[in-house]
């Protein structure tokens, strides 16, 4: 039976209420501003001018403080030392500039600069300009993400105070000096910013314009409160007074029908599986809320169906003979056929579908080291631990391989998280160590579920659970991981770039790596030693060379596995004769291959060639500093199996001298930028007396980036046994006798 009218739309009642007591509101309201604005008016400009003055005062201390800092750098006898032989600038610069006592802690950067302008060395961290106009030096301010920072530069003069030497420049922090300088009682230091607009700079004197601030509240505001306090309560009474006599009745009025929609859904969750009965199709008071018992009915009745069609089909996937064979779940046949119902029955309607992709990590890994046999164990406790944690709702298939996938019906994103957990409990749990696995055993687990609003994305449910088991399998990530559209717009860029699928292709695969290779010749006679080989990708016909591998490889963790696959490249260049038989191979390890327990193993595929070529190991003086001690064990065990080590890039760090001593080293290769001393500075004596104290030590030396014979001639003069560049060659796929010029031949005889 229907009522005689038409339901009443909720929002008429509520604009109604919400009319009368905002114009009851506004009215007392009105009153209390007009008691309280005079009052405030009155304080405001009193307490802006002392604040103005307390902020004059503290900027004037902290930018005198900061000047007579600059000063007595100035007058600091090693700055004129500098200034005088800028040749140790770069050391002066790290270890004395900015950690001497005549600077204070706000300075954060110091520099030194010629009568040109000019800084006498660029260095990488400098915060401060390479060049100054000298034709008209003044503090200046400048803006470093919203902080600004005072830029002082001062004249060097000699002890005499009559030749100009150069200028001293210093950076610093102006906010907390300015608020150590000064002492505030009407300004929220909390709240100080600087603006300079669009300019990138200002002059000092121009500071104290840009500063914005707001003031702290004083007695006179504390007794504005008091009078705005008072007001605000006597408008809340009359307020409350009003709404004992109106609420009440929009609360009769709205609680009937509200009372009933929640009844009404107790209803449906009892008779979760029954059709919507004619007992629950009286239209309620109000539109909006009919609206929604309607819908209610609509989607219960969908749901029901859905559940009735999802078990039918059920029924139907339990009748099958669709299991695998070794772990008794169901099988990647019965998987596309169950998805394909699942889409047939969530076409017209919508529902909740989840799915959750159980993956192991370094599954070959087991396979390899303990047999299919012991791997198959593994597989068996994996699909076990799985169906003892999943509900019978709770459909598992075996994908293939490591791979498993369950598929829930009505979970959200949050349950199937909880029941990811539960897994990764059980599988922790799990004695694996009775099958004879000794090691962890990682289960990666990605989660994807569709949007209520968005029944497209059951389409593409696949794809991102297979994006966030990729996630979840990454170094330093959690072994479980929701999906997200930020994995999706990750994913897409990962995967569409040429450079990325070349060198995971290379690295997975060993897929278009090819290396290039240069020789490394003896300098008294010109003949080669060894040739380095060099890292290079072919993809779709285009080489892609190192300044496009090697980031993304070091971003993504890759290292040990290019490694593994260039150990893999070059033992088969060996087996096919591309490297002369009586010459050397030099290869690149990269430091986390150095500590790799598995690197003997790799490294014993080269132990057949041994006889016929000699093999050096070329590990940078960086790539030994982080573990130094497993380091130093694994090159002496390589050095025992008949391998040479050689220290690369020596030079171009910080501490050569010192793991130079301490790392079992046969060969030394000075980096390009130290041997280029030679081409400048003819025979330069900080090269002499360092290679001389090498050679004296027992090791080979090489010299790296040699573009001519007279280099090669001095370098030889030196001590250094060999050499290597392009006057001798060019990395290349093929190997070629190095063309030495006639000036080297005469060098030779």
């Amino acid at each position: 039976m229907r009522f005689p009218f038409k339901p009443i739309p909720i929002s008429l009642f509520t604009a109604l209420f919400v009319a009368l007591f905002l114009l009851l509101l506004f009215f007392f309201g009105r009153i209390a501003y007009l008691e309280i604005d005079d009052l405030e008016n009155k304080f405001q400009a009193a307490s802006k001018a002392r604040a103005e003055r307390e902020i004059q005062r503290a900027l004037n201390l902290s930018i005198e403080h900061i000047e007579a800092q600059t000063e007595q750098l100035a007058k600091w006898e090693e700055v004129g030392q500098q200034l005088h032989n800028s040749m140790f600038y770069s050391y002066w610069y790290r270890h004395r500039a900015k950690t001497n006592h005549l600077i204070s802690q706000h300075i954060i950067d110091v520099a030194l600069y010629d009568l040109q302008g000019r800084m006498l060395s660029l260095i990488d961290t400098a915060l401060l300009p390479e060049s100054i106009e000298v034709q008209q030096v003044s503090d200046y301010v400048l803006m470093n993400q919203f902080e600004p920072l005072l830029v002082v530069i001062r004249p060097v003069w000699d002890a005499k105070g009559e030749s100009l030497q150069g200028y001293v420049a210093t950076l610093s922090r102006i906010i907390p000096q300015f608020l150590s300088s000064g002492q505030f009682n009407l300004v929220d230091i909390g709240t100080l910013s600087v603006d300079i607009g669009n300019t990138d700079r200002i002059a000092s004197h121009e500071l104290f314009g840009a500063i914005h601030y707001e003031l702290i509240s004083d007695d006179y505001a504390d007794t504005l409160k008091r009078v705005m306090t008072e007001s605000v309560l006597r408008l809340a009474g009359m307020a409350a007074i009003l709404s004992l006599i109106i609420f009440p009745l929009a609360a009769r009025i709205m609680s009937r029908p509200i009372l009933q929609i929640s009844q009404h859904i107790d209803l449906l969750k009892k008779h979760s599986k029954a059709t919507v009965t004619s007992s629950f199709q009286q239209p309620l008071l109000i539109r909006e809320l009919d609206k929604i018992r309607q819908s209610l009915n609509d989607y219960h009745n969908q749901l029901s169906d859905a559940n009735t069609n999802l078990d039918e089909k059920r029924r139907q996937l339990n009748d099958l003979t669709q299991l695998d064979p070794l772990t008794g779940v169901r099988s990647r046949a019965a998987f596309d056929e169950y998805w394909n119902e699942i889409n047939d029955v969530f076409q017209h309607s919508r529902g909740q579908v989840c799915l959750i992709l159980f993956d192991l990590d370094h599954f070959k890994a087991v396979n390899d080291t303990y047999g299919h046999e012991v791997g198959d164990e593994v597989l068996i406790a994996v699909s076990q631990t799985l169906k003892n944690t999943l509900s019978d709702q709770e459909q598992l298939f075996r994908l293939g391989g490591d791979e498993f996938m369950a598929v829930l019906i009505g979970v959200n994103a949050r349950k199937a998280m909880q029941i990811a957990k539960q897994v990764h409990l059980a599988f922790s749990r799990y004695p694996f160590k009775e099958i004879g696995i000794l090691e962890p055993i990682r289960l990666s687990m990605g989660i994807a579920h569709t949007k209520p609003d968005n029944q497209a994305s059951l389409a593409s449910l696949q794809w991102q659970v297979n994006v966030a088991t990729y996630q979840a399998k990454r170094p330093g990530q959690p072994n479980i991981i929701l999906f997200t559209e930020e994995m999706a717009n990750h994913a897409q860029g990962l995967f569409s770039s040429r450079t990325h699928s070349a060198v995971f292709d290379a690295i997975s695969q060993g897929t278009g790596l090819i290396m290039h290779y240069q020789p490394i010749v003896n300098l008294e006679n010109g003949e080669a030693q060894y040739f380095e080989a060099l890292v290079r990708i072919v993809h779709e016909g285009k080489l892609i060379m190192p300044s496009h591998i090697f980031p993304l490889v070091e971003a993504k963790g890759l290292e040990v596995d290019l490694d593994r696959q260039v150990i893999l490249k070059i033992e088969s260049d060996l087996r096919s004769g591309l490297i002369p038989p009586g010459t050397g191979v030099s290869i690149n390890l990269s430091a986390p291959c150095i500590i790799e327990n598995e690197l003997f193993d790799w490294l014993e595929a080269l132990s057949p060639y041994m006889n016929d070529y000699k093999i050096l190991l070329e590990i940078t003086e960086t790539a030994m500093i982080t573990q130094m001690q497993k380091a130093r064990a694994h090159l002496s065990r390589l050095q025992s199996m008949g391998f040479r080590i050689a220290l690369d890039d020596f030079g171009s760090g910080y501490s050569s001298l010192r793991y130079l001593g301490n790392m079992p080293v046969d060969v030394v290769k000075f980096d390009i930028n130290l041997t280029r001393l030679i081409d400048s500075q003819g025979k330069n004596p900080i090269l002499n007396h360092l290679a001389q104290m090498i050679v004296e030590c027992g090791h080979l030396l090489v010299a790296e980036g040699i573009e001519s014979a007279t280099s090669a001639r001095q370098l030889g003069r030196l001590g250094f046994q060999y050499g290597q560049g392009y006057y001798f060659g060019k990395p290349a796929a093929t190997i070629v006798k190095p063309a030495l010029d006639r000036g080297y031949a005469e060098f030779s005889a």
